[in-house]
């Protein structure tokens, strides 16, 4: 459960509630997000809405820092400042990146879960960033879904349960980072994309019980301070067995937020919404409703608002009796104890971790990265015998993101770069027609096909090769070439859309740590020891016999 604030931090509380008027009240309820915003521009929000918190992404520390600090001045209740640190402080150009949330179950060490949540939180709060949206505390139970995939842990309750809670406990250890555990009530049944549509968590509610509501009670014990609801509904629950597609997603249903989370489950810390513009939310209720039904269902904080807008939307359903004025300064309390654990009244910044903090810090995630490589096919022999000036090919078959300023593109330089300072002669190709494949494996001694599929690279789904497999020859790598060794750096089910694959390791993600891990294995520097933590489909093609 919560730890319970100091009699200074809720003496803090009170006299900051009962100096607020009505509209700061409201303020305290919205989580900006303007990307693209100067500080200046900032500053003139501020003026206008004063907001309770805000998100950043894709900033240097020194950055971030300078213009928090000149927005933390110009607010008179701090900031809370957010980021999606899902896995290490990656909202931060320069912050330790670990791998992606799915290898470190496969790593499957508490010890490092808790060392990646105090370095998260160390070089967070040093930047400004006081919460994470994070943990994904989802079981990947249908290996379609395009949301869940590498960002999730386990399809394995009790895997997520330890995994989880220790990085929670890392994270909030020293009262540096608040976590969030994310999605309520539970993501991973439905092959749906909330960002497209409300997603369905089908099961029967008993069974959700025994897995989905295990992980929930333990990551509340534990005492995370946040819980993030999807745009997901439980239908079993709802009352709308019969009509699952009807039941309105958690972002909207008191019944899922009020009934379940906090009185069954004894949840009293802030619930945000997930991102507000995702089709999953704006096809259920009219844009100039959003705000107000979120917090109604029972949302302390509504994500991503359209700020001025939702601000004057919110403050005139109080003014006409549609928003109860009790809901809206029962919020505000909420999100006022959560700045209170956070010291943010003292002070929303931290010290630079030192030099030594940082080196461990990514000691930490190569470790785990090095601990999560997983062999998920073995034939063939690994090319560990290469020597000095091989000629080694790589090529990169994945999806372009439209997301560009923030998903990875499929290059995986370092990749490259590890297998060039041993001395090779690396040849790289990305997503290569036919002929250029075939006269760059002609010339190679043995080639490395990497495949990246993550989530968001394609909207709505995960299994994004298999429109690019067209760009290359199956046949000119499995015939012609006697040494062909193939790593996923993301989806690892893809053995279900290419189950003639003869050898394949899973990185689960693309951070660098990852791509340093997977060569260390393929040359036998390494030996893999992950363990794969979900069940992948059990499908396989083999050549005809004579």
């Amino acid at each position: 459960m919560l730890v319970p604030l100091t009699a200074e931090q809720q003496q803090w509380v009170d006299s900051t509630l009962q100096s607020m008027t009505l509209s700061q009240c409201v303020g305290q309820l919205l989580c900006a997000s303007h990307p693209r915003f100067t500080t200046d521009e900032w500053l003139a929000l501020l003026d206008r809405v004063p907001l309770g918190a805000l998100t950043v992404r894709h900033v240097s520390s020194p950055e971030l820092r300078e213009q928090m600090q000149r927005l933390q001045e110009r607010s008179p209740i701090p900031l809370l400042v957010a980021g999606d640190l899902e896995h290490g402080a990656n909202a931060l150009t320069d912050g330790t990146q670990f791998p992606w949330m799915m290898a470190a179950g496969a790593a499957d060490d508490e010890a490092l879960m808790r060392q990646m949540g105090q370095a998260t939180a160390a070089e967070a709060r040093h930047a400004g960033i006081h919460w994470t949206f994070a943990p994904v505390v989802d079981l990947n139970y249908n290996f379609n879904n395009p949301i869940t995939n590498v960002r999730a842990l386990s399809d394995q309750p009790d895997r997520v349960i330890r995994l989880a809670t220790a990085l929670i406990q890392g994270m909030q250890a020293d009262g540096l980072l608040a976590a969030t555990a994310k999605h309520f009530p539970g993501d991973g049944m439905d092959d749906r994309d909330q960002h497209l549509a409300t997603t369905v968590n089908h099961l029967p509610f008993a069974q959700w019980q025994e897995t989905y509501g295990r992980v929930w009670r333990a990551v509340i014990d534990a005492g995370v301070m946040c819980v993030m609801p999807g745009h997901i509904s439980l239908p079993d629950y709802q009352g709308f067995t019969d009509q699952p597609e009807a039941a309105p997603p958690a972002t909207l249903s008191a019944h899922l937020l009020q009934d379940l989370l906090r009185k069954e489950l004894g949840f009293d810390g802030v619930i945000i919404s997930d991102a507000s513009g995702m089709i999953g939310l704006t096809t259920r209720v009219p844009g100039d409703e959003r705000a107000v039904r979120c917090i109604q269902a029972g949302c302390d904080v509504y994500l991503f608002p359209e700020t001025l807008q939702d601000y004057e939307r919110l403050l005139q359903a109080v003014q006409e009796g549609r928003l109860a004025e009790e809901r809206v300064w029962d919020a505000a309390r909420r999100v006022l104890e959560l700045k209170a654990r956070l010291n943010l009244h003292r002070d929303p910044f931290g010290p630079k971790p030192s030099d030594a903090d940082t080196a461990r810090h990514h000691q930490a995630a190569q470790e785990m990265a090095d601990k999560s490589i997983t062999v998920l096919r073995g034939d063939g022999c690994p090319p560990a015998d290469l020597q000095p000036g091989s000629r080694v090919l790589t090529v990169t078959i994945g999806a372009v993101s439209p997301f560009s300023r923030f998903m990875p593109q499929p290059e995986l330089p370092i990749f490259d770069e590890e297998l060039r300072r041993r001395g090779f002669h690396v040849t790289h190709l990305l997503n290569p027609g036919d002929d250029e494949l075939l006269a760059a494996a002609a010339a190679a001694d043995v080639a490395f096909v990497n495949l990246l599929a993550l989530p968001y690279m394609v909207l709505g789904i995960i299994r994004n090769l298999v429109g690019h497999l067209g760009y290359w020859r199956w046949r000119s790598l499995f015939m012609d070439h006697p040494r062909v060794y193939y790593t996923t750096f993301g989806n690892p089910y893809v053995l279900h859309e290419m189950p003639h694959l003869p050898n394949l390791l899973a990185a689960y993600g693309d951070a660098p740590v990852s791509q340093r891990a997977a060569v260390k294995v393929w040359l036998g520097e390494l030996e893999a020891r992950g363990t794969c933590p979900v069940r992948l489909p059990q499908v396989r093609v083999r050549p005809l016999a004579d």
